[in-house]
């Protein structure tokens, strides 16, 4: 069970020893091992082992702790663990983020279900993983990367009136398509964030200033089909205040490496409307290839390509 401060990002990790001791193979011992001494890097964390009294419904052993419900994220290993996280559902335990971990290779693990993620091993979690979980859980944008300038998040509901302010600005939906009205547009995001952020981890996240929080720009990465291929497009927008000054070269540049580093696609597609100069040249000084002009949801556009070069054939 970790103990998450949102505001100072405080981790008290609690784990139920006698669930763990018995299961795990030398590997996941090594895994476990490896993410307890990168949590106890951390300043303000204590790490605490405990054979908590299940018994009792969990609120009262967060109580003891001092720990809220909506503060904690726990690490089950048995569905009787899951029903203790669960057995108040009407009260605030239902806060509680539930990470489920069937220890591989244990011939007596039972299949874990209404957990808000399940994990088959330890190998890859870390602490971001654990934090990005848990934001996930409590509908908290993901900070997806930082450049020198700025900083590159998903995009809230609380974020609607400074994303109208941004599209309002002159020449912004030159060539991108305007926001809908305030309530379908809220509806949208809503489903966005859900679905897109939710289900592939990646979309178009809002562009911060990192000096003043300002929202200068939108820019990401999108999944579609062109034609019968999958792929994922790149696209940008950035404030007019904010051009001529390098921020959507920086961004993007930041992007792609983002996805060559946590994406298993070849190569980026950028389409770009007839008479976009500025995106033109930006895809040229970004390393693109302009390949032929096709037709998109009824618009022509010029379709240019990136491929990373280790990964050409």
């Amino acid at each position: 069970m970790c103990h998450w401060n949102t505001v100072n990002w405080n981790w008290n990790c609690i784990i139920r020893k006698e669930t763990l001791e018995e299961k795990l193979s030398e590997e996941e011992k090594h895994a476990l091992s490896r993410l307890q001494k990168e949590l106890s890097e951390q300043k303000k964390v204590e790490l605490l082992f405990t054979d908590a009294d299940m018994e009792k419904d969990i609120t009262f052993f967060l109580s003891g702790h001092h720990i809220k419900p909506e503060e904690c994220m726990l690490l089950a290993t048995e569905p009787e663990e899951v029903t203790w996280a669960k057995k108040d559902a009407d009260s605030d335990s239902d806060q509680l983020t539930i990470i489920g971990y069937e220890v591989p290779d244990f011939p007596k693990q039972v299949p874990l279900n209404n957990v808000d993620m399940l994990l088959l091993g330890l190998e890859e979690v870390d602490m971001e993983f654990l934090l990005r979980t848990f934001q996930r859980k409590h509908h908290l944008p993901w900070r997806i990367l930082e450049t020198k300038r700025c900083y590159l998040r998903e995009i809230t509901l609380d974020d609607m009136d400074d994303l109208f302010e941004l599209y309002n600005k002159k020449g912004i939906t030159d060539y991108i398509e305007p926001l809908y009205e305030r309530q379908e547009e809220e509806e949208y995001q809503r489903a966005y964030i859900d679905n897109m952020y939710g289900y592939y981890g990646y979309g178009m996240w809002l562009v911060k200033e990192k000096d003043t929080h300002r929202l200068i720009g939108r820019a990401g990465i999108d999944y579609r089909m062109l034609g019968e291929e999958e792929i994922i497009e790149m696209g940008y927008v950035i404030a007019p205040e904010y051009q001529r000054q390098g921020y959507a070269y920086e961004v993007c540049q930041a992007i792609m490496g983002w996805v060559k580093n946590n994406l298993d696609f070849r190569r980026i597609d950028c389409l770009v409307e007839p008479g976009n100069e500025a995106s033109v040249g930006l895809l040229h000084k970004l390393g693109f290839q302009e390949t032929e002009r096709i037709k998109q949801d009824g618009k022509l556009f010029r379709h240019f390509r990136y491929f990373y070069p280790e990964l050409e054939s």
